[in-house]
């Protein structure tokens, strides 16, 4: 699922036909490859909310840059102070291109003073106590899902195609997602997340969606566990596209320093 859809939060309008009849493949690859900038700066408070309404609230920073077809991320987090130093690297390959590699992903805990790998069926873990898992966060490649058009239907007011996800490895935790994909812009605006026994375990509702510098950007994400009750806002507060990001950020060294920002 392209993030987060966590957070591939912003993309850009591609010119293409609105009433061209296109394959549920066709639909997620054009929304999977949408322009987001060549590198982006967010910043963002993460809203862990209880099923009894208590809340948590903890502030990060996404710093984003692409290398010749690997998107590099790097998560921080500088509030509370339980959590403060936290830091995320992900390496995003593309899925389409033949001999794509798995993504590679590091954490680095502050208490533990090391950094360790995130990989696998890891990938599919909560993360960091939210709603959002590592996935959810990263890019989930194409080629990891069957792809079938299920119809036509409006999300959150926007006219929407249903794409229905089933994922080639049955032993994933989700092994089934349906995405609401936007016909004017093909940005995510809903999704859908199946549980091993095929019922409904969360869902995400994307909305405040405007352009930022001409690229579409998605502003406020939430996934609510529907099985628990519990629930995780993602609420963009600055976002900057095309800057200089220095390559020193995207880098194992870096983060095993507890870099804050």
């Amino acid at each position: 699922m392209k993030k987060f859809v966590v957070l591939g939060m912003a993309l850009l309008l591609p010119m293409f036909a609105y009433g061209e009849e296109l394959t549920a493949y066709e639909i997620a690859s054009r929304s999977y490859n949408l322009d987001s900038g060549k590198s982006a700066v967010y910043d963002a408070s993460l809203t862990i909310t209880a099923k009894s309404g208590a809340s948590r609230v903890r502030e990060i920073a996404l710093r984003r840059k692409m290398y010749d077809g690997v998107k590099k991320s790097l998560i921080t987090f500088s509030a509370p102070k339980e959590v403060a130093g936290v830091a995320y690297l992900s390496f995003e390959y593309d899925s389409t291109k033949p001999g794509s590699k798995e993504s590679e992903n590091w954490l680095y805990m502050p208490a533990m003073k090391k950094v360790r790998r995130i990989s696998g069926s890891s990938r599919q873990d909560d993360f960091m106590g939210s709603d959002f898992t590592y996935e959810d966060i990263g890019d989930r490649g194409l080629n990891k899902d069957n792809f079938t058009l299920a119809g036509q239907e409006t999300a959150q007011g926007a006219d929407c195609w249903k794409i229905d996800c089933a994922a080639k490895d049955s032993g994933e935790k989700i092994p089934r997602r349906v995405l609401w994909i936007r016909k004017d812009n093909y940005l995510l605006q809903k999704a859908q997340l199946f549980d091993q026994r095929g019922e409904l375990q969360r869902e995400l509702v994307c909305s405040d969606i405007k352009q930022v510098d001409g690229i579409w950007t998605i502003h406020k994400m939430t996934m609510t566990n529907v099985q628990t009750g519990h629930s995780s806002t993602m609420q963009m507060k600055s976002v900057k596209y095309n800057i200089d990001l220095a390559d020193s950020l995207f880098a194992v060294s870096s983060i095993e320093r507890g870099i804050k920002k």
